[in-house]
């Protein structure tokens, strides 16, 4: 079992990118932030100076390795007056591995998997995607950055993704798979978790763009 916060984690997701823009799967593969996802990571950041101001002790900083994490990492900083050499890359906040569908959209991979969409979204702890990473696996490498951040006892603030960022949400609220999967996954907005429950921070009152409607583009 996941040990409990007892300090506030602040999850952010990276701004939009160009893939996203097409709805497109990026997984491990990467594309630039657009002009619209830019202008969310830097209200992102301004949110989040607000949110950490007046805080006392100190902040660990963490990103997922990809690119669009670490351009948003580093326009989030900018607006914290933080130096860059804070973040600190850790894997364990990657995006899930789609394996060959990285690159095509659910309009392109229902072409030749009807349903495909459909029938992540019911069972997502038994879909795998070809050559793709398991629920499982993508459960447990959140479980155990959850757990060490938990036992650091020490206020965090991590940059992901996606559905990553919803399994390890899922895993402080102690939802199953599907719950999980199905929260909503905002770039014009981050979570702070903080013992079993989160709360959603707006940052479009800091001058962020809001997101588009459609289904998701990871």
């Amino acid at each position: 079992m996941t040990s409990m916060l007892t300090v506030p984690l602040y999850l952010l997701r990276h701004g939009e990118t160009a893939w996203n823009l097409e709805r497109r799967l990026q997984g491990m593969q990467d594309s630039p932030l657009t002009e619209r996802g830019r202008a969310q990571a830097a209200g992102i950041g301004r949110a989040l100076k607000a949110e950490l101001a007046g805080a006392n002790g100190p902040a660990v900083f963490l990103r997922s390795p990809l690119g669009r994490t670490r351009e948003t990492s580093l326009i989030v900083g900018r607006e914290l007056g933080l130096d860059p050499a804070a973040w600190r890359d850790d894997p364990r906040l990657a995006e899930v591995g789609f394996g060959r569908w990285e690159g095509s959209t659910w309009q392109e991979i229902e072409t030749v998997r009807p349903d495909a969409h459909a029938q992540w979204r019911a069972d997502p702890a038994g879909f795998t995607t070809p050559e793709g990473e398991t629920y499982f696996s993508l459960q447990q490498r959140s479980a155990s950055v959850l757990a060490e951040i938990a036992a650091s006892g020490t206020r965090t603030v991590a940059v992901g993704h996606g559905v990553s960022g919803a399994v390890l949400r899922g895993l402080n609220l102690g939802l199953d798979a599907g719950p999980a999967i199905a929260l909503e996954k905002p770039q014009d907005a981050f979570f702070r978790l903080l013992s079993g429950g989160e709360v959603r921070i707006e940052a479009r009152g800091h001058g962020c763009a809001g997101n588009r409607g459609g289904k998701p583009a990871m």
